[in-house]
């Protein structure tokens, strides 16, 4: 990267993981489900700012990587999941975009687990780096599974084309 250059920094979101960690954080775990929310793209926006880049930061792309209830399974919480959605991308079209992957259902009365959310989050990051569509790869999530792409995106595109939040 050139003197003057702007940094490029792209965010990679673990949905479920920060919303949760969100409610627990705040003491909102017995509050309704909009607690705990918050705006990928102003989130995103912070997280270019910062590590010292200010102004010099500049949002190439905010991936959100959630799991996706099945519409015949779970119609009201497939229709929140899309409209928060589409949400997220009234933001900013052409920077936002949800990941969305179906939820796995393991029998009739077990609650859905998401399934390679982690992995899309992990191929994707480490993709925009070694495809130098971003200088800085952001993972936010508290999930230690992703440590094997953080250590990817250094080996491959150097410790500084890395950082992660939690």
């Amino acid at each position: 990267m050139s003197a003057g250059a702007r940094t490029r920094v792209a965010v990679f979101i673990d949905w479920q993981n920060t919303w949760h960690a969100a409610r627990e954080a705040f003491g909102w775990t017995a509050f309704p489900n909009e607690y705990g929310n918050y705006s990928p793209l102003r989130l995103a926006g912070l997280l270019t700012e910062g590590n010292g880049r200010g102004a010099q930061g500049l949002l190439v792309r905010v991936n959100i990587h959630r799991g996706l209830p099945s519409n015949k399974r779970d119609p009201q919480g497939y229709g929140a999941v899309r409209r928060q959605a589409q949400a997220w991308i009234a933001e900013s079209p052409e920077l936002v975009v949800p990941r969305l992957r179906p939820l796995k259902y393991y029998g009739q009365e077990a609650e859905p687990r998401e399934k390679g959310v982690d992995v899309d989050l992990a191929i994707e990051a480490l993709r925009f780096v070694l495809e130098e569509r971003c200088d800085v790869a952001v993972l936010f999530s508290e999930d230690t599974d992703l440590i094997p792409a953080v250590e990817a995106i250094a080996d491959l595109g150097g410790e500084a084309a890395v950082e992660t939040v939690s």
